[in-house]
Protein backbone atom coordinates (compact mmCIF):
# COMPACT_ATOMS: atom_id res chain seq x y z
CA UNK A 1 0.00 0.00 0.00
CA UNK A 2 0.63 3.77 -0.81
CA UNK A 3 2.69 5.16 2.19
CA UNK A 4 0.88 8.38 1.78
CA UNK A 5 -2.59 6.54 1.64
CA UNK A 6 -1.11 4.23 4.90
CA UNK A 7 0.23 7.02 6.91
CA UNK A 8 -3.36 8.94 6.43
CA UNK A 9 -5.46 5.84 7.43
CA UNK A 10 -3.32 5.55 10.21
CA UNK A 11 -3.86 9.27 11.43
CA UNK A 12 -7.90 8.73 10.41
CA UNK A 13 -7.73 5.55 13.07
CA UNK A 14 -6.53 7.42 15.96
CA UNK A 15 -8.88 9.89 15.67
CA UNK A 16 -11.65 7.24 15.36
CA UNK A 17 -10.09 5.42 18.34
CA UNK A 18 -9.75 8.86 20.29
CA UNK A 19 -13.68 9.45 19.67
CA UNK A 20 -14.07 5.81 20.89
CA UNK A 21 -12.60 6.84 23.97
CA UNK A 22 -14.42 9.06 25.29
CA UNK A 23 -17.50 7.34 23.81
CA UNK A 24 -16.69 4.80 26.38
CA UNK A 25 -15.82 7.59 29.29
CA UNK A 26 -19.57 8.13 28.72
CA UNK A 27 -21.44 4.59 28.58
CA UNK A 28 -21.61 5.19 32.89
CA UNK A 29 -24.16 8.01 32.17
CA UNK A 30 -26.55 4.67 30.80
CA UNK A 31 -25.71 3.21 34.41
CA UNK A 32 -26.89 6.32 36.37
CA UNK A 33 -22.88 7.24 36.76
CA UNK A 34 -22.37 10.69 37.83
CA UNK A 35 -19.78 11.35 35.21
CA UNK A 36 -18.66 14.60 36.18
CA UNK A 37 -15.01 16.17 37.06
CA UNK A 38 -15.03 16.99 40.84
CA UNK A 39 -14.22 20.08 39.85
CA UNK A 40 -16.68 21.19 37.27
CA UNK A 41 -18.60 24.27 37.09
CA UNK A 42 -20.39 23.36 33.84
CA UNK A 43 -17.93 25.49 32.15
CA UNK A 44 -15.03 23.86 29.89
CA UNK A 45 -12.19 25.86 30.84
CA UNK A 46 -10.17 27.04 27.51
CA UNK A 47 -7.12 24.59 28.28
CA UNK A 48 -9.66 21.81 28.12
CA UNK A 49 -11.16 23.29 24.20
CA UNK A 50 -7.51 23.58 23.15
CA UNK A 51 -6.19 20.04 24.32
CA UNK A 52 -9.15 19.11 22.51
CA UNK A 53 -8.61 20.39 19.36
CA UNK A 54 -4.90 19.29 19.86
CA UNK A 55 -6.22 15.66 20.22
CA UNK A 56 -9.27 15.74 17.81
CA UNK A 57 -9.06 18.28 15.07
CA UNK A 58 -5.36 17.88 14.79
CA UNK A 59 -5.63 14.00 14.56
CA UNK A 60 -8.05 13.99 11.35
CA UNK A 61 -6.55 17.31 9.76
CA UNK A 62 -3.11 15.03 9.93
CA UNK A 63 -5.07 12.43 7.99
CA UNK A 64 -6.25 15.13 5.58
CA UNK A 65 -2.54 16.59 4.93
CA UNK A 66 -1.28 12.94 4.86
CA UNK A 67 -3.43 12.97 1.25
CA UNK A 68 -2.25 15.57 0.46
CA UNK A 69 0.94 16.61 0.97
CA UNK A 70 4.18 13.81 0.70
CA UNK A 71 7.06 16.24 1.38
CA UNK A 72 10.04 15.94 3.93
CA UNK A 73 9.38 18.49 6.20
CA UNK A 74 5.46 17.22 6.37
CA UNK A 75 6.82 13.89 6.67
CA UNK A 76 9.24 14.68 9.74
CA UNK A 77 6.21 16.94 11.12
CA UNK A 78 4.31 14.51 11.28
CA UNK A 79 6.77 12.13 12.33
CA UNK A 80 7.35 14.18 15.55
CA UNK A 81 3.58 14.56 15.90
CA UNK A 82 3.58 10.78 15.81
CA UNK A 83 6.05 10.28 18.79
CA UNK A 84 4.53 12.87 20.78
CA UNK A 85 1.22 11.06 20.46
CA UNK A 86 2.88 7.97 20.79
CA UNK A 87 4.29 9.47 24.07
CA UNK A 88 1.44 10.36 25.14
CA UNK A 89 -1.22 7.32 24.52
CA UNK A 90 1.18 5.25 26.41
CA UNK A 91 1.50 7.15 29.56
CA UNK A 92 -2.56 6.96 29.63
CA UNK A 93 -2.70 3.38 28.65
CA UNK A 94 -0.33 3.22 31.83
CA UNK A 95 -2.77 5.06 34.14
CA UNK A 96 -6.11 3.55 32.53
CA UNK A 97 -4.60 -0.03 33.60
CA UNK A 98 -2.62 0.67 36.95
CA UNK A 99 -4.58 3.61 38.39
CA UNK A 100 -7.99 4.12 37.25
CA UNK A 101 -10.60 1.96 38.26
CA UNK A 102 -10.51 -1.41 35.89
CA UNK A 103 -12.64 -0.70 32.54
CA UNK A 104 -12.16 -3.96 30.14
CA UNK A 105 -13.23 -1.78 27.07
CA UNK A 106 -10.89 0.76 27.99
CA UNK A 107 -8.21 -1.63 28.72
CA UNK A 108 -8.73 -3.52 25.24
CA UNK A 109 -8.91 0.68 23.08
CA UNK A 110 -5.97 1.99 24.83
CA UNK A 111 -3.52 -1.25 24.08
CA UNK A 112 -4.60 -1.01 20.36
CA UNK A 113 -4.05 3.09 20.14
CA UNK A 114 -0.48 2.62 20.80
CA UNK A 115 -0.26 -0.08 18.59
CA UNK A 116 -1.57 1.87 15.36
CA UNK A 117 0.97 4.35 16.53
CA UNK A 118 3.30 2.28 16.38
CA UNK A 119 2.56 1.26 12.89
CA UNK A 120 1.87 5.08 12.08
CA UNK A 121 5.66 6.17 13.69
CA UNK A 122 7.68 2.95 11.71
CA UNK A 123 6.08 3.91 8.07
CA UNK A 124 7.05 7.55 8.59
CA UNK A 125 10.20 6.90 9.80
CA UNK A 126 10.97 4.38 6.87
CA UNK A 127 9.48 6.95 4.24
CA UNK A 128 12.03 9.60 5.40
CA UNK A 129 14.28 6.87 5.65
CA UNK A 130 13.83 5.82 1.99
CA UNK A 131 14.05 9.53 0.41
CA UNK A 132 17.46 9.40 2.60
CA UNK A 133 18.95 7.15 0.61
Amino acid sequence: MNTQIKTAFYWLLLGICFLTHTLFHMYGLFYGADIRLPEATGEISLGVQAFNTVIFTVTFLMALLSVHLSGKGFRWFSLVWSALFLLLNLFHWAATVFVEAFDLSQVCLLTFVPVVNVLLTVALWKSLKQTAS
